[in-house]
């Protein structure tokens, strides 16, 4: 039986879509109503359907009770380019009608514009990259493409940094540890406060009340301290226990909080905002807010907290549909589901049996550590499912095809002890949580992953065989590389997204490089504040076409099985610049890593053999010194191993790509690498210039204290190699720069003496 061609989808399809969800912002598409402010293919009044000149715009949005355009619509069916219909929106019906903003979308991306400004609308600095509602539109128009959220919203999220801060004091005295411990505590008082707030917003509205009065805020927080601490712990929590816990621990029998007087502290404060006119997750706020602040989290929250905007992009390139069953392995706090959740919820039609779906078969999660709960606490707040947020170990226990689609930032660099259950031997985790992720889809599933970068390139066997099957199962539709300062300040691991279906082998892979992302590349603890260049915008506008373009270009499968199928983007974007052959660095060189005697033993030190520490390769070129020397007993009782004269050291730990030339036999400690040149193909001091200027940040690995390469890694670092002439050249002109370096250094130390001198005359 042949296999059936199925037809194209429509642009009728997209619009279908549109009117869900233009229908659920409150617009009014009815267009036999006499309160339709939505109008399809046409204007509503004869004299401004004249001025398209036959041309059909998709929407027309209107003002409601008036005859007043105010926005276009223009729907392309997926796979048309969004670029060419807001060129089409614009010159066919916006200018026509005088309006100021258009929409273009395909049916799951949709783009905003202001053609005022001739650039996205912003809300608080942020892309919109979705319908808005008419009140929303409205003030658009009146206060131009960029709008800042009210002050008193503006305030509210101002106080709420600050009880952060008072509250994360106070439950430090009460002796509780920093971090998810200290904010689990605060985010039972969060979640009643968040939580009675809905249950008022339901009664004000003439729903019926979830949670009864008895148990929400109002019931405690003018009582004195010792009742309002009695209050909690006998009457709400147990009740919160009894209504929630059966899915697993969510609330606590008791507050880790002693003393009346802090409790008291914390409700006041919190008593006097009103939480859900601050923002739609206040939770997500506090959550970073607390682990930002955490000693002994440090660098690893990269493993806890995904950017919003990041999240919002990978559930918009996914776009998951109603009826999928969404999960997540590593869910954290619930990030990836929450958005998932919100995105499918804007996009259908919100009936009684509709949101029961959505609540309770949609929606799916596991965490290993307890921010579980606060996942749980999130579900509830949404609109519950919180029954199918797990507390487990997802790679302990395996999923077979349950899932359509896979939203997921799971953590880097972890062991586990059961990669026997994937088909792997080693402890390393990367590779075990990619293969759960692939089994965890159904045929035809779809996931959207944030992977460590060093998985899509080490030759690590593992790493290459995790490649191998995903490559061979799954169309990888995109590799999407992000820049090492998107998760900052918690970790500069590099990372890139994977998109990929389930099912069928990949044919070409579409790589994407986002240099830039609407954010200040900065480490600051501050955070990262909103800057005007982002290349999201031209990534969702390109993403059905997956165009080529200054940021992207796509890699043929057989040219990926024959670079051991590798995804590293900067792996196929140096074959198209290159001038010169490339080798792996292996090739040419031998990598000797050296080793340092036990500081425990006095004997081992003192001697008269060279060795060398990163401190002792400063600006000298050669090496013929050392602060510390070790004894010939120090070498034999140690991994320390001689290097040649005219060896290149090479820092690799931590300080990455420090470079000096041993001008003696010499050994070295195991931060430094002695790379030795096997044969005549390459020099040294060539070495010496190129291996400081390269590129590691797609090498590098995460260490306890930064950046680090090893000597795996380093073997297949590739570096041009000229021949040997071009190279003497090339040696002989940095010679040259070097000398004239030299000079000008010195030239500034005798200005920076002189200021010293004169400064010194005066006191």
């Amino acid at each position: 039986m042949s296999t059936p061609i199925f037809t194209k989808t429509l642009e009728s399809a997209t619009r279908k879509k549109i009117d869900l969800i233009l229908a659920n912002l409150g617009w009014n598409t009815d267009e036999t109503s006499p309160d339709c402010n939505v109008f399809t293919e046409r204007a509503k009044t004869t004299e401004q359907n004249k001025k398209f000149k036959g041309k059909n715009p998709d929407y027309v949005l209107y003002k409601s009770g008036t005859d007043d355009p105010i926005g276009i619509i223009e729907a392309k069916r997926s796979g048309q380019s969004l670029r060419q219909a807001l060129n089409q929106a614009i010159n066919l019906y916006a200018e026509p009608l005088g309006l100021d903003i258009i929409f273009v979308t395909d049916g799951s991306i949709v783009e905003s514009h202001d053609v005022r400004s001739k650039s996205n609308l912003k809300l608080d600095d942020q892309i919109i990259t979705e319908f808005i509602s008419e009140k929303q539109l409205l003030k658009f128009l009146e206060h131009g493409s960029q709008l800042y959220s009210p002050e008193k919203i503006t305030y509210t999220k101002r106080e709420l940094i600050k009880i952060f801060s008072e509250a994360n004091d106070l439950l430090r005295k009460e002796g509780i540890r920093e971090g998810i411990e200290r904010f689990a505590e605060f985010s039972n008082l969060l979640f009643l406060k968040l939580i009675s707030e809905i249950e008022e917003d339901r009664e004000n509205s003439g729903e019926q009340r979830i949670l009864e009065k008895k148990y929400c805020w109002e019931s405690f927080y003018k009582l004195d301290p010792d009742r309002m601490l009695e209050y909690v712990n006998n009457i709400i929590l147990p009740r919160l226990v009894n209504k929630y816990n059966h899915s697993g621990d969510v609330f606590q029998q008791n507050l880790l909080i002693k003393s009346p007087e802090n409790l008291k502290k914390i409700v006041d404060k919190l008593s006097s905002l009103k939480l859900l006119d601050a923002d739609s997750d206040i939770k997500g706020d506090a959550f970073e807010y607390f682990l930002k602040n955490s000693v002994s989290v440090g660098t690893d929250l990269g493993e806890y907290f995904t950017p919003r905007h990041i999240v919002k992009l990978i559930v918009d390139l996914v776009d998951p549909k109603f009826g999928d069953k969404i999960y997540d392995p590593a869910c954290g706090t619930g990030g990836f589901l929450i958005e998932a959740f919100r995105h499918i919820k804007n996009k259908c039609k919100q009936t009684k049996e509709n949101l029961q779906i959505l609540k309770e078969k949609t929606v799916y999660g596991r965490e290993i550590s307890g921010t579980a709960k606060i996942a749980k606490m999130n579900m509830i707040i949404i609109g519950d499912g919180h029954n199918n947020i797990k507390q487990m170990d997802s790679l302990k226990n395996p999923v077979k095809g349950d899932y359509n689609v896979v939203l997921t930032n799971f953590p880097f660099s972890q062991t586990t002890d059961y990669s026997a259950f994937y088909g792997f031997n080693s402890e390393d985790a990367n590779p075990v949580f990619l293969k759960h992720i692939i089994d965890s889809l159904d045929n035809g599933g779809i996931a959207g992953v944030v992977v460590p970068e060093g998985l899509l390139f080490d030759e690590n066997s593992e790493y290459i065989k995790i490649r191998k099957i995903l490559l061979e199962t799954c169309n990888v539709v995109a590799v999407i590389k992000l820049h090492e300062f998107v998760f900052k300040p918690y970790t500069g691991q590099p990372t890139s997204i994977l998109i990929f279906e389930k099912g069928r082998q990949t044919q070409n892979v579409w790589f994407f490089d986002v240099q830039e992302d609407g954010f200040k590349k900065t480490g600051s603890k501050l955070g990262r504040s909103p800057i005007e260049a982002n290349d999201l915008i031209l990534l969702r506008q390109i993403w059905k076409d997956k165009e080529n373009s200054n940021h992207s270009f796509s890699v043929d499968f057989k040219k990926i099985v024959a670079e051991k199928y590798k995804l590293s983007m900067d792996k196929y974007r140096k074959q198209g610049k290159k001038t010169t052959d490339f080798v792996k660095l292996g090739e040419v060189c031998d990598i000797v890593i050296g080793g340092t005697p036990s500081r425990k033993d006095l004997s081992l030190y003192g001697g008269k053999n060279l060795w060398v520490k990163i401190r002792d390769m400063n600006r000298q070129m050669y090496i013929s010194n050392t602060e510390e020397k070790i004894t010939d007993k120090g070498v034999k009782e140690s991994n320390v191993k001689l290097l040649p004269i005219d060896t290149l050291l090479f820092s690799f730990k931590l300080t990455i790509g420090k470079v000096a030339i041993t001008a003696k036999e010499l050994y070295t400690n195991e931060a430094i690498a002695g790379i030795v040149p096997k044969d005549n193909r390459v020099l040294t001091k060539y070495l010496y210039y190129l291996l400081p200027r390269l590129d590691y940040s797609t090498y590098s690995q995460r260490a306890t204290k930064g950046k680090t390469l090893n000597k795996d890694i380093m073997r297949i670092v590739e570096i041009p190699l000229p021949s040997v002439e071009i190279q003497k050249k090339i040696i002989k002109e940095l010679d040259a720069k070097e000398s004239e370096k030299e000079k000008h250094l010195q030239a500034v130390a005798k200005i920076a003496e002189d200021q010293d001198k004169k400064i010194n005359e005066l006191i």
